[in-house]
C-alpha cells in the first residue's frame, strides 16, 4: 500500500506540474515565421535552375549534381558573421571526418541578387585558403570541389522554396552585417540532387557529418529521428524559447506519463486483485 501511495503522489505531482500549461488552450501553432526552415526531405531540387558560377559562366544547378553527395549552403557572400562562421565550421568538420575530398562536393548559393561572380570568387578564395590552413603542410592530391553560385531573385527564391529554407531582407541592404535574416543550415543532398538530411548550426560533429555524407552517397533519406532532432533544436529567435510545436509535444508526453502512472496505481490498488 505504501508503494501505491507513493506512485499516486508521483502521478499527482506530474498533473500539478502540467496544470499551468494544460490550462492554456491547445490552440494551433502560430504561422511559421518568414525566416526559418521547413524540412523537405526527399525533395528534388530543380536541376534546370539558371545560375552563374564564380567565373561568370551561366550554369544550371543540376551541373553540380552527379557522382558524389553535395553539401548545399545558402547564404550571401557579403555576410561577415553567420555565413563565415558556418563555412569555417563546415570546413573544419570535413577535415576531421578523414574523408577524401573526392567523397563530396560543396555548393554555396547566394540568396542576395546583389552578389556578383566577383563577390563569389572572393568568397571562394577565402574558403579555399582556410581549407589549406586546416591541411597544414600536407597538401591533398585532390583539390577541394567548391562551387559558389549567384543568380536572379526569382531563381534564388525558387531554390530556397524547394529546400524549405525561408529568408527575408532586414535593414539596409548596403549593410553587410544585417542584410538578411536566414537559418544556419547545411543541406546534405544525394548525388542526383534530392534532400537527404539537414544539419543545423555553425559547428558540426565530424562523425555525424561523415555518416550523413555516406548515407546521402548511397541515396538514403533521413527519417523521423532527423525530423525530431531538428524540431527539438528549434528555438523561437525572438522569444528565446522552444516553438509552440515543441511545447505541444512536451505537454502530450507529460500527460501520457501521468496517465500511465495513475493506471498502474489503480491496477495495484484494485480491491478484487489478489496476488497469484
Amino acid at each position: 500500500m505504501k508503494a501505491g501511495k507513493r506512485l499516486a503522489s508521483c502521478a499527482a505531482a506530474w498533473l500539478l506540474c502540467l496544470a499551468p500549461s494544460m490550462a492554456q488552450p491547445l490552440s494551433p501553432p502560430p504561422p511559421p515565421p518568414d525566416a526559418g526552415l521547413q524540412q523537405h526531405l526527399d525533395a528534388q531540387l530543380p536541376p534546370a535552375l539558371p545560375l552563374l558560377d564564380s567565373s561568370g559562366r551561366p550554369v544550371r544547378l543540376g551541373e553540380s549534381f552527379g557522382g558524389r553527395p553535395v553539401l548545399l549552403v545558402l547564404g550571401y557572400y557579403r555576410c561577415t558573421q553567420l555565413c563565415g562562421l558556418l563555412m569555417q565550421g563546415l570546413l573544419e568538420a570535413l577535415h576531421d571526418t578523414g574523408l577524401p575530398r573526392s567523397a563530396y562536393r560543396i555548393v554555396r548559393v547566394s540568396i542576395d541578387p546583389a552578389d556578383t561572380p566577383a563577390t563569389a570568387q572572393a568568397a571562394r578564395d577565402a574558403n579555399l585558403a582556410y581549407a589549406d590552413v586546416l591541411e597544414g603542410p600536407r597538401r591533398p592530391d585532390t583539390p577541394l570541389d567548391l562551387r559558389l553560385l549567384t543568380g536572379t531573385e526569382p531563381a534564388l527564391r525558387s531554390l530556397a522554396d524547394a529546400l524549405g529554407w525561408r529568408y527575408r531582407s532586414i535593414g539596409d541592404a548596403n549593410s553587410p552585417e544585417d542584410a538578411y535574416a536566414h537559418p544556419a543550415v547545411v543541406a546534405v543532398l544525394t548525388p542526383d540532387g534530392r534532400v537527404s538530411r539537414y544539419l543545423p548550426g555553425v559547428r558540426f560533429d565530424p562523425a555525424e557529418l561523415r555518416l550523413a555524407l555516406v548515407a546521402a552517397g548511397e541515396g538514403r533519406i533521413g527519417g523521423l529521428s532527423d525530423r525530431l532532432a531538428l524540431l527539438c533544436a528549434h528555438l523561437d529567435e525572438q522569444l528565446g524559447r522552444h516553438s509552440a510545436a515543441v511545447l505541444q509535444a512536451v505537454r502530450a508526453v507529460g500527460l501520457l506519463t501521468a496517465l500511465a502512472l495513475l493506471a498502474f496505481v489503480a491496477r495495484q490498488a484494485w480491491p478484487g486483485r489478489r496476488p497469484r
